[in-house]
């Protein structure tokens, strides 16, 4: 089901004792795996920002998803301010639940602050740590977590993250801080992303669904065995995002360690980019680092294990013939470069955001270039709407692009490509 493959030069010149490798882990498309069981939590903003427009929006947006579902699925309808309140469940998605939950919806209206920490916990306590299902939360916003310390915030996260709880995260406009909507999404394999106006969000709210009903593995787990003098400095999964994972032991095998990866759809692949810190042996003999394998739940058949075959094995060997050492790794070197393009464009926005306009300039036209060499179309797109060449070929930034745009930009900024 899950194919895993290494992809590391594993030619080290001598005394070398770092070593990057990049673990390509998907699941067959072609293989029959139904739906995970899903529990959905929609939870949206009222808070005064959201009065009118985006307040109806919301409520409309949150009504079409309610009538998609199905008796399969236990939803929970929140609404938050300073606190939360349940609007409706957690039940199943009956034709009666469903009807009375559209009634609750439309008597949601906005007023008082904003308390993201609320609505997390709730959801999180409603539905506990349920390892059958694919738990999800619809997150709307459209401002800053004001109304409480970082702190209280971080912990709801952490919280859902424990419980296997993924949070699709939205902004609608452009008030609201891409860096938080992001670590909301970063922390638990979810997405961030923005909703420009509130005609969008019933659309926004359909796809993101639709997306979420495709979940067919859940509570996916990555274990690393590696020998005696190997140390896993850092993971991060490099596509389709860039979100550093965090790694702990595994109490069961103490040359081994656990990373969660969240979940998957049949034919899914995400790509993770491992630095390894090894012992250093002499020349003329290989040696395996690193052995990965999978563990994870699929709806009727509970949790399994899959073994990598030696194509997932990352294996080193020390050699004098500097034109072995030298070579690069092609998935090592594009997703080298992707970090740097989301590093300069991160940079760069905060330049920008600083009024230093000419730094951001240089820096936005560094990623730019970054995008365009390594095929990233996307983030060429999104960065052609801040800054372009002009009939010279000269950087200029664009002083007409819009809070939309940059906002995009923002969210959108640790998307990658694909090697291709």
């Amino acid at each position: 089901m899950f194919t895993i493959t290494a992809h590391n030069n594993p030619y080290l010149r001598l005394n070398q004792n770092r070593l990057q490798a990049v673990l390509s882990i998907g699941v067959d498309a072609t293989v029959a795996l139904a739906p995970a069981p899903l529990a959905l939590g929609i939870a949206l903003d009222r808070s005064s920002s959201m009065s009118g427009e985006r307040m109806s929006a919301a409520r409309d947006g949150a009504i079409r998803v309610v009538q998609a579902l199905d008796e399969t699925i236990i939803f929970l309808v929140v609404a938050f301010t300073t606190d939360a309140r349940i609007i409706f469940g957690p039940a199943p998605g009956t034709l009666e639940n469903k009807r009375r939950a559209v009634q609750s919806l439309q008597t949601v209206t906005a007023s008082g602050g904003t308390r993201m920490s609320t609505a997390l916990n709730l959801v999180a306590e409603k539905f506990g740590q349920d390892q059958t299902r694919a738990t999800k939360i619809l997150f709307l916003t459209d401002g800053k977590n004001e109304g409480e310390k970082r702190a209280a915030l971080n912990q709801a996260v952490a919280r859902c993250a424990a419980a296997n709880i993924s949070i699709s995260a939205w902004g609608v406009g452009t008030d609201w801080d891409a860096a938080e909507l992001r670590s909301l999404a970063d922390a638990t394999h979810g997405s961030a992303d923005i909703i420009p106006t509130p005609q969008q969000v019933s659309s926004a709210f359909t796809t993101a669904f639709g997306e979420m009903r495709k979940t067919a593995v859940t509570n996916t787990r990555l274990s690393l065995w590696s020998p005696i003098g190997v140390t896993i400095k850092q993971i991060q999964r490099v596509y389709p995002s860039i979100v550093p994972l965090s790694v702990q032991p595994d109490a069961a095998n103490p040359r081994q360690h656990v990373v969660s990866l969240g979940s998957f759809a049949a034919g899914e692949q995400h790509d993770y980019l491992c630095e390894l810190e090894i012992p250093v042996y002499q020349p003329g003999q290989q040696f395996l680092m690193l052995r990965p394998s999978i563990k994870c739940v699929i709806a009727d058949a509970g949790e399994q294990e899959e073994k990598s075959t030696s194509t997932g094995w990352v294996f080193a060997e020390w050699t004098e013939d500097m034109n072995l050492a030298a070579r690069l790794e092609p998935h090592i070197a594009h997703y080298t470069h992707q970090e740097e393009l989301s590093q300069r464009i991160n940079d760069g926005q905060a330049a920008l955001a600083a009024g230093d306009k000419e730094r951001a300039t240089r820096l936005l036209g560094e990623a730019l270039e970054i995008s365009e060499r390594t095929g990233n179309a996307h983030m060429t797109k999104l960065l052609t709407t801040i800054v372009f060449r002009d009939a010279r070929g000269t950087i200029r930034l664009n002083q007409h692009a819009d809070a939309v745009a940059k906002k995009t930009l923002a969210i959108q900024a640790g998307r990658t490509s694909k090697l291709k």
